[in-house]
């Protein structure tokens, strides 16, 4: 696979909507961190450290969106995929970018040729004066990444960390998401659904995003018969 089939198309599907209005953030500070990243002014190196299921990957796309959306040249890349898919050769053919938002930084922690690769990287940005949002679950003080120059690189960015929800808050985050996609979501319907299906906040996406497809195709709302009806036939 080519470095330019890796990067992302966005808006895959009208299913998939990944924006900073619609993400439940624990803490204004990092809300107001990345609104402001965006504008491509302030700020030019963040870093977002977190569990699986914090919403690294949301933020980070929906990031990618808002600066395209300016007309700016975005390349997004998960370097979890990337390290399948690719040879750490490709990360030369990046062009200047205004902005590189690197998924999953952790991915090439151990992987000598990958590692000297992404500090090369971000070494061509900086001097191209690109902007570079990165992800990870471990902070730069916590890498397991072994190359000292990249790991002195990672802790030049502004860090925020990212947390786990509460049941209250993942309850709070689907009827969100369900209102940028049109839906009307109970409270007693979003508890349903953390009850019956899980409390993995990417599952609970996925199954919003299958909710929101069959709910256009048969003009119903989203009750508690209709997504059992919908999931015992999925």
């Amino acid at each position: 696979m080519s470095l330019a089939e890796t990067q992302l198309t966005l808006r895959l599907s009208p299913q998939e909507i990944y924006r900073l209005d619609n993400f439940l953030f624990a803490k204004q500070e990092t809300k107001h961190a990345l609104q402001t990243f965006c504008q491509l002014e302030e700020l030019d190196f963040l870093y977002l450290a977190g569990e699986s299921g914090t919403g690294k990957t949301h933020l980070l796309i929906a990031c990618a969106e808002s600066v395209q959306q300016m007309g700016k040249r975005v390349i997004y890349l998960s370097l979890s995929e990337l390290v399948k898919t690719a040879e750490p050769a490709a990360l030369q053919a990046i062009e200047q970018a205004d902005l590189l938002c690197l998924d999953d930084v952790d991915a090439i922690a151990g992987l000598p040729e990958w590692e000297e690769a992404v500090f090369h990287c971000f070494n061509r940005l900086h001097d191209a004066k690109g902007h570079l949002l990165v992800s990870a679950q471990q902070t730069p003080a916590n890498s397991s990444i072994d190359l000292p120059d990249l790991r002195s690189r990672l802790a030049t960015g502004l860090v925020y960390q990212l947390v786990m929800m509460t049941d209250e808050q993942k309850q709070q985050a689907l009827i969100l998401q369900a209102q940028s996609r049109g839906l009307m979501l109970t409270t007693d319907v979003a508890q349903y659904l953390l009850r019956h299906y899980g409390r993995d906040m990417p599952a609970l996406m996925a199954v919003l995003q299958e909710l929101d497809k069959a709910s256009l195709q048969a003009k119903r709302k989203l009750t508690i018969p209709f997504i059992r009806q919908v999931l015992a036939n999925g």
